[in-house]
């Protein structure tokens, strides 16, 4: 890929996908609950996160307000990482 991330992100256990739209998006495996991240500027508070296996099943909400999840998606899906697949209480 090439790409560089263009803001600080703190989580070694984080997987870079790349850019999208002017943020960062990242897939996050801590914890046995993988996790995509959408990282908006250096300001450590500003992401939004979401269990993947939330946005894998409502993808086609979250399409229409939080695209960059829904990419980060995708790139984790084309990469092979983990998704989750269980019960989501």
């Amino acid at each position: 890929m090439g790409e560089s991330p263009h803001f600080q992100h703190d989580c070694a256990a984080c997987t870079f996908l790349g850019s999208y739209e002017g943020s960062d998006l990242y897939h996050c495996p801590q914890h046995g609950f993988p996790t995509l991240i959408v990282r908006r500027s250096d300001v450590p508070q500003d992401y939004t996160s979401f269990l993947a296996e939330i946005v894998r099943r409502d993808s086609r909400q979250f399409s229409s307000y939080l695209p960059g999840l829904v990419e980060a998606l995708r790139r984790a899906t084309s990469r092979n990482l983990a998704l989750g697949g269980g019960a989501v209480v």
